[in-house]
């Protein structure tokens, strides 16, 4: 076990790693209730507007496939350092940006310097800890990174009361900053020498080779995906629909926010207990259903014209709350068979996530219109898919079954 500043026993190695996998929330979430703000600043339209976030979220997609071999070659520090350094000066630069045009260029910069965040925590987790040991502080920087959903619209929220859109960006430096110096002085080295010594390149094609072949990760992944598709939907017009639509303030938007991300972790612990006794399938079924309906019927009330700050905010709950039941079952199908390449598996999940939800975004932008529709209807389109996806996989699993028997 490395020697570090901070020991890796110690409750702040696991904080600092929770805010090293919350960075790229934080560089999403944080500037939320700042879109209307940026509208009228910029002269921009809300297609515009929201592109600041699906195009941070093009760049973070890159991340995780590009920093995880290189942290594997140069070590984890110098990598974790160069992306949080990225992600810092990318945001002193957004702080700064007179057109839309600079800014949309400069949150790609961002996105991708924030991947060296999200990719590695968890390499690191394996490093220093062992089985149980491991698991327990996996889910403890896991816990850190999903408070970061609940309290950064809130802090967006206290900003903008006192501030513009550029002070969002201010804080992501300090943040950043902040950060990149408890990595500096607290984080020694951790990635084993003869992984430095070699040559990744090859292993890590052969790895991806591997996943790729692999049809029930390829249809759990899509399912993972497809379901981080319907959150980000909501996600990238929220503070449009609730605050500009629904006359919300920036304060009660941050409370309802939070209230949203909050039925995503309750599902997430029904899961966690759920399981062992209904079984992970089971489970899916009901909850790719639940999603599903929750949205064709938000965007059923959307289509009569009824704007309803609680009936809005109650089907996504809803929708959120089977997304967290969703995604850690998916997760779990999609790796139980790919053993030794697991944490490249991984990796290309999270990256995918991204990618898919960069797609919801834009397409919430290209429908346009009423954006309570515009965004209904895409969570639904997404939705449709997870289903489509998971009655697939179970299929391809039957007949995997049938053929074992005969």
């Amino acid at each position: 076990m490395s020697r570090t500043a901070i020991p890796v026993t110690s409750a702040y190695y696991v904080v600092m790693l929770g805010l090293m996998s919350a960075l790229p929330p934080f560089g999403i979430d944080v500037g939320l209730p700042a879109i209307p703000s940026l509208m009228s600043d910029l002269h921009v339209t809300m297609t515009q507007a929201t592109q600041t976030l699906t195009l941070f979220l093009v760049g973070f997609a890159l991340g995780p496939v590009l920093f995880g071999p290189l942290s594997d070659h140069y070590g984890r520090k110098p990598v974790l350092l160069f992306g949080i350094a990225i992600f810092s000066l990318a945001a002193v630069g957004c702080s700064f940006a007179r057109d839309i045009e600079l800014l949309l260029c400069l949150r790609v910069i961002q996105g991708i310097g924030a991947g060296a965040a999200a990719a590695l925590p968890a390499a690191i987790v394996r490093d220093v800890f062992r089985d149980t040991m491991a698991v327990n502080r996996q889910s403890y920087v896991a816990m850190v990174n999903a408070i970061t959903p609940l309290v950064a619209p809130l802090i967006g929220a206290a900003i903008i009361s006192s501030g513009t859109w550029r002070s969002i960006y201010e804080v992501q430096t300090t943040g950043g900053i902040i950060l990149f110096l408890t990595v500096l002085l607290g984080y020694t080295e951790t990635a084993p020498l003869h992984l430095r010594r070699s040559t990744v390149l090859r292993a890590t094609a052969h790895a991806y080779i591997a996943i790729l072949s692999n049809r029930s990760y390829i249809l759990s992944t899509g399912l993972f995906a497809a379901t981080f598709g319907v959150m980000f939907a909501y996600i990238s017009s929220s503070s449009v629909v609730f605050m500009t639509l629904l006359g919300a303030s920036a304060t009660t938007y941050g409370f309802l926010f939070a209230l949203t991300a909050i039925g995503e972790i309750a599902g997430a612990a029904c899961n966690g207990r759920l399981a062992p006794r209904f079984g992970s399938e089971r489970l899916l079924f009901i909850a790719v259903t639940g999603c599903f309906i929750a949205s064709a019927l938000l965007l059923t009330v959307a289509l009569t014209g009824i704007r309803s700050i609680s009936v809005c905010t109650v089907f996504v709950v809803v929708s959120n709350f089977c997304a967290g039941i969703i995604m850690p079952n998916a997760t779990y199908r999609a790796l139980q068979n790919l053993g030794s390449v697991a944490g490249s598996a991984a990796a290309l999940q999270r990256s995918l996530q991204m990618v898919a939800g960069a797609m919801a975004g834009a397409a919430v932008s290209l429908v346009g219109g009423n954006s309570i529709v515009a965004m209904a209807s895409v969570m639904v389109a997404f939705a449709t898919i997870s289903l489509a996806l998971f009655r697939i996989s179970v299929r391809k699993r039957a007949d995997v079954f049938s053929r074992d028997c005969l």
